[in-house]
């Protein structure tokens, strides 16, 4: 108990004042809601939905939504009320010695201030959850071991912040996506918000009043009681974090006050919507696209409807373009047709049940402009970015535009020895052609006669053109203006190895290829003739020389382009920009 005690009181110091900064607040009832910095934000969507959630209703009339997680249903908020499920008052305790000195019921919100009842909900002190007739009817006040199932049902379904199945890594799927003091910690609730609660829990930083009648560590704490005693003075609870990727189960004095979040007496799924994911699109052409998504959960309803809707703006729904494509759960796929050239397409899967129709995340695209063919015969399709247009794919040609071949050179130290043109396939294997294309030398680069006609090896000064576009109209990771955070808008949808940082290429690769550009990684041939990093790396000449070529490269974990000069002994890939 005492060791207890010190950690919880160590947690509670880290609370550090937050600057001031221009900043939106969105508020219902004069309670804030959620906060953002304005420089954070590009537009603001007002949204309602479509369909009514699954509610229960407490004693003094409080809404709160609740979610089906595994076997068991609990409320989604905290709990609000200031009666019994009786009729009866529980006592509001103001007064800090008071509240210290209680052995039985008593209730406040953080800070004495009712303007918090809205978000956060009331703090309870542990004589009041042991009356059991704190939650609603039908309802009740979860015991540890509920929350263990709880916990043990989202490790074992790969809830954990790095989708692994054993450990305690679930924090951030039960936090909510706002009210969270930041972190840099890897996997912390604080660390990227919007990778929150995929449980659907929507645990806020509510703070608590302690022992002594004090108010602390809202924004950085949630606690929430169990009705499960620890000895004669102390009870168990579940304690989110805003620096810690876990949820920790302490226990501590029942005059301490807590949060409450009530579950369902059955184990009956309350029914809601569909759970489901959009893919990434692929196949893409000038008019036509492939995508689709899986419904991982039909919301205890049939699907009576489900498949993929479009438009050229966000948030997509069924009112806008839609297929149709079936009335079971699981993964499916549709063809968008009709599509218009060079133009950006957002895309959501939706499904609908007896409770309304849910969409999956957003996914977009942009269709390309045309083709180009080189003296091999091989079509390569072509994209605009900005006032420049590119091919989507690597080169593969084995012939110089005038029909002269180009040596194809397996053997490796012949490969280190050359001052010559030369290109070769990754690992010498042609069945890299197809989604890799050739890895040239720089001495092939310099011939100028690569290209198919019409078209060049992009100098330096046009790939930072291409950048200095993408950064500008917001295509960083992040949609911010500044800064070189575009290499997932350069990058491919399939082929990445996956990483777990924050705006990388193989984080989500979803949200990759935003420009169109669908950069692969197809690796690179050292000076030395050996084969490294395919499913890494993606590296790209220029045709701008000094001591040696400058390279463009897009890493898995990464979110920049980088580049740097490399010797002509290099295998790299080709992308063409079209003549002016």
């Amino acid at each position: 108990m005492k060791t207890v005690g010190t950690i919880i009181l160590a947690i509670f110091l880290v609370c550090n004042l937050v600057a001031a900064q221009d900043t939106l607040y969105i508020c219902k009832s004069g309670a804030v809601v959620t906060k953002r910095a304005v420089n954070d934000i590009d537009s603001v969507i007002f949204y309602k939905p479509n369909f009514p959630p699954a509610v229960v209703t407490d004693i003094d009339g409080n809404i709160y939504h609740t979610v089906t997680i595994g076997t068991q249903t609990w409320m989604v908020e905290n709990l609000k009320t200031t009666k019994y499920n009786d009729g009866t008052s529980i006592p509001y305790t103001f007064d800090a010695n008071t509240w210290s000195a209680l052995s039985t019921p008593g209730y406040c919100y953080y800070d004495n201030d009712a303007a918090n009842k809205n978000t956060y909900g009331a703090l309870y002190n542990w004589y009041t959850v042991n009356t059991g007739k704190l939650a609603p009817t039908g309802w009740h006040v979860p015991t540890d071991a509920e929350w263990t199932t709880l916990e043990n049902y989202l490790i074992a379904h790969g809830y954990n912040y790095d989708g692994t199945t054993t450990d305690n890594e679930i924090a951030k799927s039960l936090a909510a996506t706002s009210g969270w003091y930041p972190s840099t910690n890897s996997g912390a609730i604080g660390n990227d918000l919007t990778k929150n609660n995929t449980s659907g829990f929507a645990g806020l930083p509510g703070g608590c009043r302690d022992f002594t009648g004090t108010f602390s560590s809202i924004g950085y704490h949630g606690h929430w009681w169990s009705s499960s005693e620890n000895g004669t003075d102390d009870a168990w609870f579940r304690l989110l974090y805003c620096d810690y990727s876990g949820v920790l189960r302490p226990s501590f004095g029942k005059q301490c006050g807590f949060s409450v979040r009530c579950v369902r007496d059955d184990n009956t799924p309350v029914l809601g919507v569909p759970i489901l994911s959009t893919i990434a699109a692929n196949d893409i052409t000038m008019t036509s696209a492939t995508c689709g998504g899986t419904i991982t959960s039909n919301g205890g309803a049939p699907i009576t409807a489900s498949g993929v809707c479009w438009s050229t703006s966000t948030t997509p729904t069924t009112a806008n373009n839609k297929t149709t494509d079936g009335t079971t759960s699981g993964s499916f796929t549709s063809s968008l047709i009709g599509l218009t050239s060079d133009a950006t397409y957002y895309v959501r899967v939706y499904a609908t049940n007896s409770v309304g129709t849910a969409y999956g995340n957003e996914v977009s695209f942009k269709t390309l402009t045309g083709s180009v063919t080189d003296i091999d015969g091989n079509v390569y399709n072509t994209v605009t970015i900005g006032t420049q247009t590119w091919m989507v794919e690597n080169l593969k040609t084995t012939k110089y535009n005038d029909g002269t071949s180009i040596p194809n050179v397996t053997d490796g130290t012949t490969w280190t020895n050359l001052t010559t043109p030369g290109y070769c396939f990754y690992n010498n294997d042609a069945a890299n052609k197809s989604a890799y294309g050739a890895l040239y030398n720089w001495y092939t680069i310099n011939t100028g006669k690569l290209a198919p006609t019409g078209w060049h090896v992009p100098t330096d000064a046009e790939w930072t053109t291409l950048e200095n576009y993408l950064i500008a109209n917001g295509y960083n990771y992040d949609g911010t203006t500044t800064g070189n955070n575009i290499a997932k808008s350069l990058a491919a949808t399939t082929g990445w190895n996956s990483d777990s940082g924050i705006g990388t290429i193989g984080n989500d690769l979803t949200k990759n290829n935003t420009s169109g550009f669908a950069g692969l990684p197809g690796g690179y041939r050292f000076s030395s003739g050996a084969f490294y990093n395919v499913g890494y790396g993606g590296y790209w000449w220029g045709s701008t020389e000094s001591d040696a070529s400058y390279v463009r490269d897009l890493y898995y974990g990464s979110s920049d382009v980088s580049g740097g000069y490399s010797d002509g002994q290099y295998g790299f890939s080709v992308r063409c920009v079209r003549d002016n």
